[in-house]
Parts: structure tokens; sequence; C-alpha cells
């Protein structure tokens, strides 16, 4: 498809980037890609990002915290300049980037920009392809991005409770590294997650149900939403004593379900 279709949603709201068929170009708009953040750096708070190179078709991230994204945005496709900074009302933190560096976007095609690593070491930005496949009929498409510090095995399965099966879905996903789509037919799904090559779980997640279609209305984007694409992100637990939240939930691995792009009717 063509991204220069959401180009008024620049205006209002990028959040339908890539969702039509469409191969008109409008030649007022540069080429576009489109591009969301994600943070997985497990030892301190919210990072902003920011590209500074120009202002109009930059994608923005405000505050965004461990294990959060922001939404997929239109941005002018070629070599861009960023930098990131831990979101803070001082300014000497504020304006101190923690990251400074260029990403290059190709035209019609899909990115997560991952924010991994550590603050007090480094932070990097590793680049990720979302150009997802369009599943098969009555299908979604799932695969494991490993935003952690050691390879795992992944695990396609009916519930977080399903025993593993005799071979992993993903097998030996490197760090910060990404499987290939596989299809599952829509409705319940699971991903548990292990090191690779052993049996011990890390962590076990229940894909997210979209709401029921209301009036006529097409459904959101869910498991059970024929045609949906996912990545389903495998973090490590936040830093002890650090500015990631410490809360139960962050002091063991997760897994996060990201929706790829929302189907059309």
């Amino acid at each position: 498809m063509r991204l220069s279709r959401f180009i008024p949603l620049v205006i209002g709201s990028a959040a339908l980037l890539g969702c039509g068929t469409d191969k008109v170009t409008d030649p007022r708009f540069p080429p576009l890609a489109g591009v969301r953040f994600i943070n997985a750096v497990p030892d301190t708070g919210a990072i902003d990002v920011r590209a500074i190179d120009q202002v109009d078709f930059s994608p923005v991230g405000n505050a965004i915290a461990f294990r959060s994204r922001t939404e997929h945005q239109p941005t002018e496709a070629k070599t861009r300049h960023f930098r990131a900074f831990i979101t803070s009302t001082n300014p000497v933190i504020a304006s101190n980037p923690i990251i400074d560096t260029t990403l290059t976007f190709g035209e019609n095609s899909r990115y997560t920009v991952l924010l991994t690593g550590s603050a007090r070491t480094k932070v990097q930005f590793v680049l990720i392809n979302d150009n997802a496949p369009v599943p098969a009929s009555g299908e979604i498409a799932i695969r494991t991005v490993n935003a952690s510090t050691g390879a795992i095995d992944s695990y396609v399965v009916d519930s977080t409770v399903t025993p593993l099966p005799g071979s992993a879905t993903a097998a030996n996903v490197a760090p910060v590294g990404a499987s290939v789509w596989v299809g599952r037919a829509a409705g319940k799904v699971a991903m548990r997650v292990t090191p690779t090559g052993s049996a011990a779980v890390f962590a076990s997640q229940q894909g997210p149900y979209a709401p029921q279609a209301l009036l006529g209305a097409t459904a959101g984007a869910g498991v059970n939403t024929a045609s949906t694409p996912f990545s389903v992100y495998f973090f490590p637990r936040s830093v002890a004593g650090s500015g990631a939240p410490q809360t139960a939930a962050f002091l063991v691995p997760a897994i996060v379900w990201f929706v790829d792009r929302v189907p059309t009717p």
C-alpha cells in the first residue's frame, strides 16, 4: 500500500497508518514510512524520543515507559536524525541525550525502533522491520521478538497453562532478534517463553481479545480477529533499585502482545 493515504491523519490522527490497499500517491507529500517506538530499557524510567532533523513527518515518543510503545506514525522515508532523553522536569537531565544517531527508513515500510541496553552503560536503537504478511483466511500471524539479553524459545499454545509441545514455535531467538511470523487460527491463543533449550518457563501471556463489533462496526484487533498480525515481545525484569518500575509485575520477565496492523473490513 502507499503510505501517502494517511497524510490527512497527520492533522487528526496517525492511528490508522497502514490500513488501506490503494495505490494512489499524492505528489504534495514525501515518501512515507510508519515508525513506532518501544522501550525495553530495564534500568531507568520513561524515555522521550525526538527526530531533530525536521518538524514535518517526524515521529515523537513522549514519556514511553518500560515495556510500553507508541503507535506507528507517518515518517518521511529517508535517513533521519534522532535523539532520546530520560523523561524529566529537570532541564539538565531533559536536555542531555542518551542516544544521538541516525536511522534509515524505506518508503511504504513499517518499523519498530526498539530502545534497548542500559541507561547505566549504553542505550541504543534497534531497528525492526514490521512489514507483516497478510494472514491466511481465518488466521492471525504471530512472531516473537526478544527484548532480553539471552536467547529464548517461544511456544504458541492454547493457554498459559498448556504444557509445552515437543518443539518450539520459534527456537533460539537471539537477543534483540525477531522470528518469522507464523499463522494460527484466530481464537484462543497464548505464548510461553523459555531459555533456549530449557523447559523452565520464563513467562506466559494470553493473547488479547478484541471487543465485539457494535452496530455493524468492525471488531477491534485481537487474537479473535482474523487477519491481525502480532509481534509478541519478551521483556526482562526491571533492574532492582533502578528508576524502572519496581512493582511485582516488573520484578519478573514478561510477555507483551503488540498489534502490528489493524485489519480493515
